[in-house]
């Protein structure tokens, strides 16, 4: 899978590269829709049953009605007229150099949420030359993804793990990226680093001014340590769920799988200070960082893509927040004090999950997506 992990060798402070120029053209001045070719017919209607896709690790609606998927090994697909074909491709890496096991690929999917005028589509993947990754974007003609442009630049770190790699776009139109700690725990904790950390950016990939530690610096939230599922609610409200320890920096080598309900400016989390319900790991306390509101303590389950669910969802889903788990399927949260509780849904819930314009759910594994009412 994408999401457990290995060992560990510290190296030196990364950042993040914002490309202010282009590596491709971009189309800057979109015609009116009725006078532009690249226009896809509004409304499409949304998909049901079941659609066959590898490893679709994350999923988005467009405001005309169409799904968008990734495919793990490098394909954008979209569902338009009422089949699956192919929006771009991208070369990417879903094994280490050596053949072994690996948490790269493309892993990361957003729509702009100002589509209907300038038709970008987003993803995050893993550069072939294992050095680095990428937030990169399309121009949508037609279901064909066209002038692609790299946004953003980040490391990958020398090993296989702890990639991060969603993305989503926030209530205030800025782009959020989560970023592993590429398995240098004590980056997490650093704000000049990217690592571990939930990064926010303009949408040509530039740094909003407003940012918490300046306006250079594209750090949103740290303390994470594998932030593998992040969704935003309609009001603002931003999720994350996190993959828990494997072993490295000294912790348990299995469980304590979290996710934080709330991540807010600047917040503070606790990885590698402590880990799960706040277990003491790197020293006595957890160095002030924010609890998260469930963990899974010595249970695996292996977090991945989260959504909220609004009133007019699935009966049972409705009013909730949903993710999806490797190891166990579907997680409904209801949120409690002093923690959020978590019950099981369908096992076919592995990658991604949206909710999708007809208020349906849609969920992937490594062979399908399926729609649930």
């Amino acid at each position: 899978m994408l999401a457990t992990a290995c060992g560990s060798t510290p190296r030196p402070s990364a950042t993040a590269t914002p490309l202010a120029s282009p590596t491709a053209t971009v189309v800057t001045g979109t015609p009116s829709p009725t006078a532009n070719a690249c226009v896809a017919p509004s409304n499409e209607p949304a998909p049901h049953g079941i659609i066959a896709a590898s490893f679709a690790t994350a999923l988005a609606f467009a405001p005309d009605g169409r799904l968008f998927w990734t495919e793990r090994s490098g394909t954008v697909r979209v569902w338009q007229n009422g089949a699956s074909r192919v929006f771009a491709r991208i070369r990417t890496v879903t094994s280490e150099a050596n053949g072994s096991y690996s948490e790269r690929g493309l892993l990361g999917l957003a729509i702009s949420p100002t589509f209907i005028t300038d038709r970008f589509v987003y993803a995050f993947y893993s550069d072939p030359s294992y050095r680095t990754q990428h937030v990169i974007r399309w121009y949508d003609c037609d279901g064909t993804g066209t002038h692609p442009t790299i946004v953003a630049t980040f490391p990958a770190g020398n090993d296989c793990c702890h990639k991060g790699g969603r993305i989503a776009f926030g209530a205030d139109g800025k782009l959020y990226v989560t970023l592993g700690d590429e398995h240098d725990a004590p980056a997490a904790q650093n704000v000049n680093d990217v690592r571990g950390k939930v990064l926010r950016y303009n949408p040509d990939g530039t740094i909003p001014s407003d940012n918490p530690f300046g306006a250079k610096n594209p750090v949103w939230a740290y303390g994470f340590r594998n932030p593998f599922g992040i969704a935003f609610s309609a009001t603002g409200q931003l999720a994350i769920t996190m993959n828990g320890p494997s072993g490295d920096a000294g912790s348990p080598g299995t469980g304590y799988d979290t996710l934080l309900l709330n991540v807010t400016r600047g917040a503070h989390y606790q990885w590698p200070n402590c880990y799960g319900y706040s277990h003491p790991l790197a020293a006595s306390t957890c160095g002030g960082g924010i609890a998260p509101n469930w963990s899974s303590e010595a249970s695996t389950y292996v977090p991945t893509g989260a959504t909220f669910v609004d009133a007019s969802g699935p009966s049972g889903y409705a009013g909730h927040l949903v993710f999806c788990t490797y190891d166990k399927g579907m997680a409904i949260v209801t949120a409690g004090s002093p923690h959020a509780t978590v019950r099981i849904g369908p096992s076919g819930c592995r990658f991604g999950v949206i909710e999708g314009p007809n208020h349906a759910l849609y969920y992937s594994d490594q062979t399908r997506i399926y729609e649930l009412k």
